[in-house]
């Protein structure tokens, strides 16, 4: 992990000071809100999947941290006074205190460009991009993250069903899954070298438009819907933790509809339902001693 949080964080102050165009003092702002960053949760998850299948190159991190950058822009609108109105973000302002609304506004919105770019970018052995434009479209849209939000801001959530469904699910879920998805698709067209293969279609079965006998055709389905699961139960721990360390619980905390207890087994489960999606592709060891991590006893 650290090995690659390191080239996780050189790649984005790559693409934010010598290709992104900006002047220098805007790519200031871009690199406060993405250098150094958190976890990388999202993009190491999207190599580990990729490494299932081929070895990590220079494209899998290009789209590993174009799945980085959308989060870094989510998190720079979602920190601003219309939204949450955060002050800090790990441990220092967040953007639009450090620099203004304005400029935080524009911040976001940069990144989100500037993650499209590489998200959009081919391979020289894939020539289309990893997943299609509309599925990932989906998942940070009308399918996912950005009505997350709205439920998270708007919703009228009453029960516990609903805040995983709307909230989590989307929010949270949605993003995790694309990067876990793009990370195995891209890695499963290196090892069949048949680009047309792989492409699958949007609906909920994950049904692929075009089946051939590979192995590993429906990787990305599995990849999908471990990260689906994986999300879910990594915001039930940051619930969880925050709730433990006393600090003051948020409108869309799961504590606000289940006991402690019935919380740690709901998050337990979700890491479980996760575990499942691994078996049958090969040395599995890192996601899985990365998912149980996340176990609170």
């Amino acid at each position: 992990m650290a090995v690659w949080q390191q080239q996780i964080d050189s790649r984005i102050t790559d693409m934010i000071t010598r290709e992104s165009g900006y002047p220098a003092d805007f790519a200031d702002a871009l690199l406060y809100a993405t250098v150094p960053g958190g976890k990388r949760l999202r993009p190491i998850l999207c190599l580990a999947w990729h490494e299932l299948f081929a070895g990590v190159d220079e494209y899998a991190l290009d789209y590993a941290c174009g799945i980085e950058l959308i989060h870094s822009y989510s998190l720079v609108h979602d920190d601003m006074p219309c939204m949450d109105n955060d002050e800090y973000r790990r441990g220092k302002f967040t953007v639009h205190k450090k620099y203004g609304e304005c400029m935080g506004l524009l911040v976001g919105d940069a990144l989100m460009d500037l993650a499209y770019k590489y998200l959009c970018k081919p391979s020289p052995r894939c020539k289309k991009p990893p997943l299609a434009v509309t599925e990932y479209s989906n998942l940070l849209g009308g399918k996912g993250l950005i009505c997350g939000q709205y439920y998270d801001l708007f919703g009228n959530i009453k029960d516990v069903d609903t805040l995983i469904e709307k909230v989590h699910m989307q929010k949270t879920a949605a993003l995790i899954s694309l990067a876990c998805a793009s990370g195995a698709t891209l890695g499963v067209s290196i090892t069949t070298e048949a680009e047309d293969s792989l492409i699958y279609s949007t609906g909920e079965d994950c049904s692929p438009i075009i089946r051939r006998d590979y192995k590993y055709l429906d990787a990305p389905c599995y990849a999908r819907d471990f990260g689906k699961a994986f999300g879910v139960a990594f915001q039930l721990y940051d619930d969880i933790t925050e709730y433990l360390d006393g600090e003051n619980i948020g409108k869309t905390s799961v504590l606000n509809y289940l006991n402690l207890e019935d919380a740690k087994r709901m998050l337990n489960k979700y890491l479980n339902d996760a575990i499942k999606e691994l078996n049958g592709y090969g040395d599995t060891s890192f996601l899985r001693e990365f998912v149980e991590k996340f176990i609170i006893a």
